[in-house]
């Protein structure tokens, strides 16, 4: 596995912020990168945004990623031709980057409540702890319940459970925050 500097994950991030802010793309940092923000950090060696895009728009900035120094993944796309136009992965030098497209009304509506942090040097759009946790619990995998409970364990009298009960009420997800909420 490779090893990568802090210093390259924070110029890799900053090379891809630039590149969605020349393109007009709204993003929300989203993935380990925001789990650092608002949970227990974990290793990671990628970054993972959520795009304020449709398919057009992301055929298009997988088209000009290459003049920002990104380099689309030809071969992931081959094989994942089911994600071709919710999912654009880009590479910035040896980083992975992933651009999601909304999966959904939450996916959206957490554009309404993002939070500038700061990551480095620079203040970055970074996805919300409340819609973070929905988002994890919406996927599901063991390593995402254990990011939602890290995310509970440090903010729990700071989020808004109000706003967490009514979405995962209408993802059909009450049952998993129900779940991570006993923990």
């Amino acid at each position: 596995m490779p090893e990568f500097s802090p210093h390259q994950i924070e110029q890799a991030l900053h090379r891809v912020v630039r590149f969605l802010r020349h393109q007009h793309t709204d993003y929300l940092l989203i993935g380990a990168m925001a789990l650092s923000v608002w949970g227990r950090p974990r290793t990671t060696l990628d970054l993972d945004f959520l795009v304020l895009t449709d398919v057009q728009n992301l055929e298009i900035l997988s088209r000009v990623a290459v003049r920002a120094g990104l380099r689309v993944d030809q071969k992931w796309l081959k094989w994942n031709p089911l994600l071709r136009g919710t999912q654009l992965r880009l590479h910035s030098s040896e980083i992975t980057v992933d651009l999601l497209v909304p999966r959904d009304e939450h996916d959206r509506a957490a554009f309404r409540r993002k939070r500038r942090r700061k990551l480095g040097k620079k203040f970055y759009s970074i996805i919300s702890p409340e819609d973070f946790i929905l988002q994890k619990l919406k996927v599901g995998r063991p390593r995402d319940f254990e990011d939602a409970v890290t995310v509970l364990e440090r903010l729990r009298g700071t989020l808004s459970l109000r706003y967490l009960r009514g979405w995962a009420r209408r993802l059909g997800i009450l049952g998993e925050l129900d779940f991570v909420l006993k923990l």
